[in-house]
């Protein structure tokens, strides 16, 4: 009874304290007994001694008890909780019940300030079972096993569609990453060359396979351990394309916007006042020319040749639909 009081006690402190909210043995008396737990103040200090020598950050002040240092601190749960309600693969239903679960590290009073706090709104797609995706591909990942999976699409009247007629899709998986607000999974499908892209919230019932994963150097350019963060970068909007090294002249103004999507150690020098020359490495594709012509005239692919005349006639075919 004794152990049971001392963890009902614990938890009193962590909903009920922090450095603005302190209770006394009194009061700390009171909530164990609404809580079914009649004691003593000598008990109560005997507890929290046991649970301060234990590494319970408990701090004893002249107005009473609180708990100080918690495992997250309310800024990193703020963060998750963003991270989580802004996270499209994540549902409604999962996006409520892990927030739940996120806010229960802190005390009421820093949960209550949240709710105002963190609210960000966004549409969410409806694949339930995610977490299982997760779960499942991780471990294919971590025990060198392929995975199977059926993969879904949504078609004109909005419905889910099964791909390639129901059949499963064999994979060598090597990596999940987040892009775009995406989630994907990076893998090589079996008798093809190369690496391609998944998006998890359209994977469902993943399986296990007794078959070996290849290993990514057999099937890619990259060398184990894979570089997931690389290759993502690399890869713009997922696409799939050779990588290649690309001389680009852009507008001074997107300086920061080529740090941010290639990173800081890339090549840089000014072309006079108002333009820069970057050398990049990126996968040369549909991607990559989504990409640079979302910004016009900003940018201008000088090298190579060929995807220079890529991009022209991606632009030349676009302004043909506005002639």
């Amino acid at each position: 009874m004794m152990k049971v009081r001392m963890l009902v006690l614990l938890d009193i402190l962590y909903e009920l304290t922090d450095e603005e909210h302190i209770l006394n043995s009194k009061a700390l008396l009171a909530e164990l007994s609404r809580r079914d737990h009649v004691t003593d103040r000598r008990s109560v200090y005997r507890d929290i001694e046991a649970l301060t020598e234990y590494g319970v950050d408990i701090v004893t002040t002249a107005k009473g008890f609180y708990l100080r240092n918690r495992k997250f601190t309310l800024a990193e749960i703020m963060l998750m909780i963003s991270a989580v309600q802004a996270a499209p693969f994540v549902t409604e239903l999962k996006t409520r019940s892990l927030s739940d679960k996120l806010t229960g590290f802190l005390s009421v009073y820093q949960r209550e300030g949240l709710k105002n706090a963190s609210n960000i709104h966004g549409r969410k797609f409806g694949n339930e079972e995610v977490y299982r995706t997760i779960e499942m591909i991780n471990y294919g990942i971590a025990s060198g096993r392929t995975v199977s999976f059926l993969y879904y699409k949504r078609n004109i009247m909005k419905n889910d569609i099964v791909q390639r007629r129901g059949k499963r899709y064999f994979v060598s998986p090597y990596a999940m990453v987040w892009v775009q607000d995406r989630y994907y999974l990076v893998a090589n499908m079996n008798d093809k060359p190369g690496l391609s892209h998944y998006r998890l919230d359209r994977i469902r019932d993943v399986r296990i396979e007794e078959a070996p994963a290849k290993p990514v150097s057999e099937v890619s350019e990259y060398k184990e351990p894979f570089d997931a963060n690389g290759y993502a970068a690399k890869h713009l909007y997922m696409f799939s394309g050779e990588t290649k090294r690309i001389m680009l002249r852009c507008r001074m103004e997107l300086l920061n916007e080529l740090f941010d999507r290639f990173g800081e150690d890339i090549p840089v020098k000014k072309d006079g006042e108002e333009h820069f020359i970057a050398r990049v490495e990126a996968a040369v594709g549909e991607g990559f020319i989504n990409w640079v012509c979302q910004y016009g005239s900003m940018v201008e692919v000088l090298e190579p040749t060929e995807l220079r005349g890529d991009v022209k006639r991606r632009l030349e075919s676009a302004l043909g639909l506005y002639e």
